[in-house]
C-alpha cells in the first residue's frame, strides 16, 4: 500500500511540474499566450499556476517522507549536518528575500521593479537561494527519485526568466532594461 501511495505521489508531483513547463513552454513559443508572470491575480493563469505548484510541491514533501532513507553515525552528521543547513539557508532566504521585494510582487503583479539589496547581486536571487536549499534537500532525502523532482524544480527555476524578462521589459521598460545590463541573471 505504502508503495502505491508513493507511486501515486511521485508522478502527480512530477505531472504538475510537467504542466507548468509545458505552459511556460507555450508562453515562450507563442508571446500572445502569456502563463507566467500571470496577467492578474485573479486570472485563470495565477489560479492554474498556484494550483499546479502546489500539486507539484505538496506530494513532493509527502513522497521525500516516505523516501527518505535514514543513516546513523559520522556519515549521518555529515548528510543531515551539511544538508540540513543548506536547507535550512537556501530556503530561509527565498522566504526573507520574497517577503522584502512584496509577497505579491513575487507573484506577478507589477509592485515596482527591485534592483537593491539581494537584487543588487542578482536578477533572480530567489532562484539562486532555493537552488541551495534544494541541494540540501536532496542530501536529506538521499533518494535518486526525490532528487529528481528537486531538479524539476531547478530546472523550472533556471528556465523561469525566460518568460519573466519579457514580461519585465514591457512593464519597467529602460529602467529594467538598463538593471539587466549592470546584474547579473543569477550570478
Amino acid at each position: 500500500m505504502q508503495d502505491a501511495i508513493a507511486q501515486f505521489l511521485f508522478w502527480a508531483s512530477l505531472g504538475s511540474a510537467a504542466m507548468i513547463f509545458l505552459l511556460a513552454l507555450v508562453s515562450v513559443i507563442m508571446p500572445s499566450f502569456q502563463y507566467w508572470p500571470p496577467p492578474s491575480k485573479v486570472s485563470w493563469q495565477h489560479k492554474s499556476f498556484m494550483l499546479l505548484f502546489r500539486g507539484y510541491l505538496y506530494p513532493l514533501i509527502a513522497f521525500t517522507a516516505l523516501k527518505i532513507e535514514l543513516i546513523e553515525g559520522a556519515r549521518a552528521l555529515w548528510q543531515y549536518g551539511v544538508g540540513g543547513t543548506l536547507f535550512l539557508i537556501g530556503f530561509g532566504l527565498a522566504f526573507r528575500i520574497t517577503f522584502s521585494m512584496g509577497w505579491r510582487n513575487a507573484f506577478g503583479e507589477k509592485r515596482g521593479l527591485q534592483t537593491t539589496g539581494w537584487f543588487a547581486w542578482s536578477r533572480n536571487p530567489i532562484y539562486v537561494v532555493t537552488w541551495i536549499g534544494l541541494m540540501g534537500w536532496a542530501l536529506i532525502a538521499k533518494s535518486l527519485l526525490v532528487t529528481l523532482l528537486l531538479f524539476a524544480w531547478a530546472l523550472l527555476y533556471l528556465l523561469a526568466p525566460l518568460v519573466e524578462e519579457p514580461w519585465l521589459e514591457k512593464h519597467y521598460g529602460e529602467e529594467y532594461l538598463a538593471y539587466k545590463e549592470t546584474t547579473p541573471r543569477f550570478l
